[in-house]
This record gives C-alpha cells, sequence and structure tokens, in this order.
C-alpha cells in the first residue's frame, strides 16, 4: 500500500479515534467513509474493527465501573443474536452494497441526531427507574447494535436512542456505550479471524494504524470532561449528514 494511503488511513483512525474518545460514539461514522474509499475493499471494515479494539481496551477498563449493569448486561445478551446475522450479512455482501449501506444508515443516524437536538426523544415516555425497563427492549437494542456492529462497524444509533430514551446522564451513556462496544468490537474482530478471511497484511496494517488510534483516544479522553458536548455533537451530525451523502454519490 502506497506511504500516502497509509497516511490518509491513519489520519482518518485518529479522527475517529478523537471524537469516539470524547463523546462515546462516532468512531465509524468519521472513519469508515474515508477507509472504504481509500481501500476500496471490505477488507476496510475489518482493518476498521480490530483497531476499535485497541481503543476499547485503553478506555473500557476505566469507564466499567459507570456503566449500569443491568442495561450492559442485556445489551451484550441480545448483540448475540444480531452479531452473528450481521456477519454472515457482511460475508455477503460486496463493497457497492456496503457503501450504499453505509450511506443510508449516516443519514438515518444524522435524522436521530437532529431529532436529539430538538428535543424529540424527550417526548417519548420514559420510564421512571431505570431499573423498571423492560429487558425485552434493551436485549433489542442490543441485538440491533450487535447486527450494525458486524455489518457496518457501526453499533453507536440503537445503544445512542436507549440512552436518549431513558435520560442518561452523560457520564453514564459514555461509560455505557463504549463499554458495550468494547464487548461488540472483540466478538466481531474475533469471528472475522476465525472466518480465515482476515490475512497477515490486514494484521500488519492494523498493527501500523494501532499508534494513531491510541494517540486520538488519549487526545479525545483528555477533553472529554471539559467539552462542550453541544459544539461536538452539531460538529458530529454535520460530519455524518455529508459522509451519507458522499457514501451514497459514490455507488451511483
Amino acid at each position: 500500500m502506497e506511504p500516502g494511503i497509509v497516511i490518509a488511513l491513519a489520519t482518518a483512525a485518529f479522527a475517529g479515534a478523537f471524537v469516539q474518545a470524547a463523546t462515546g460514539f462516532g468512531f465509524a461514522l468519521i472513519a469508515a467513509p474515508a477507509f472504504l474509499w481509500l481501500m476500496s475493499s471490505t477488507t476496510a471494515l475489518q482493518v476498521l474493527v480490530a483497531i476499535h479494539v485497541v481503543q476499547s481496551v485503553m478506555l473500557a477498563p476505566r469507564l466499567f465501573a459507570f456503566a449500569p449493569r443491568r442495561l450492559l448486561i442485556w445489551l451484550v445478551l441480545g448483540s448475540l443474536i444480531g452479531l452473528p446475522l450481521g456477519l454472515w450479512l457482511f460475508l455477503s455482501l460486496d463493497l457497492r452494497a456496503l457503501k450504499l449501506a453505509l450511506g443510508v444508515t449516516m443519514l438515518a443516524f444524522a435524522a436521530l441526531l437532529v431529532a436529539r437536538e430538538h428535543g424529540l426523544l424527550d417526548r417519548l415516555a420514559r420510564p421512571k427507574d431505570v431499573e423498571v425497563v423492560p429487558r425485552w427492549i434493551v436485549a433489542v437494542a442490543g441485538a440491533a447494535a450487535g447486527f450494525l456492529t458486524a455489518v457496518l462497524i457501526m453499533p453507536g444509533p440503537p445503544v445512542i436512542l436507549l440512552a436518549a430514551w431513558l435520560g442518561l446522564p452523560k457520564l453514564e451513556s459514555r461509560a455505557l456505550s463504549l463499554t458495550f462496544f468494547t464487548v461488540c468490537y472483540v466478538i466481531v474482530t474475533a469471528m472475522h479471524a476465525s472466518s480465515g478471511t482476515m490475512t497477515a497484511a490486514t494484521w500488519y496494517l492494523v498493527f501500523v494504524l494501532s499508534p494513531a488510534v491510541a494517540v486520538g483516544t488519549l487526545a479525545g479522553n483528555r477533553l472529554a470532561a471539559g467539552l462542550s458536548e453541544r459544539r461536538f455533537r452539531y460538529a458530529i451530525l454535520a460530519i455524518t449528514g455529508l459522509s451519507g451523502v458522499a457514501a451514497l454519490l459514490s455507488v451511483l
């Protein structure tokens, strides 16, 4: 792979890791379109999920204590249904189909973010106590997130919607999402590795890009406490919408 492409991939990995460490989501939103465009192969998403694990190992141990246990357990249990189904679909799709799916999902997520910014999600009847939330609702969110992780490395939308509906505070929401994402990323990476579709070249690229992920994670985590979340959400919204449109245009 040409040095210029590797540098561009490292830049996208740094940006994605920075955003997710700071806000709790956004890695794939930032990096996936660039990876698919630069690598022109479905291998791009295999590399992307593997470097997600690098960030997860750095963040999850510190955040685990703040994640609501009941929600985390049922999200993980639900993901065990969605993950294998998503992997089956991923292995069945070609690059064009993946770009199309990515574009549609990103635009749908952008619409979700707009709804959250305008308080539309606040109008949903929410339970008075997180502990009384029906387990099947959390499990369905986990299954959807697991499915999206395996197909597009994008577990965020169902979990962000669940956290917004429950009105979770910033720390609990960030801890829940990043801890749950860690489980999904590790399982998907293991499934790809066991399927025999990840070559030595793929693992070497993961190794080369890992330092960019580590630096981006450290920088984003440092800003997380004092971050103006509203401005960052607007930035992510803009990037999500534009990237979704670009992914769809690349298919046409």
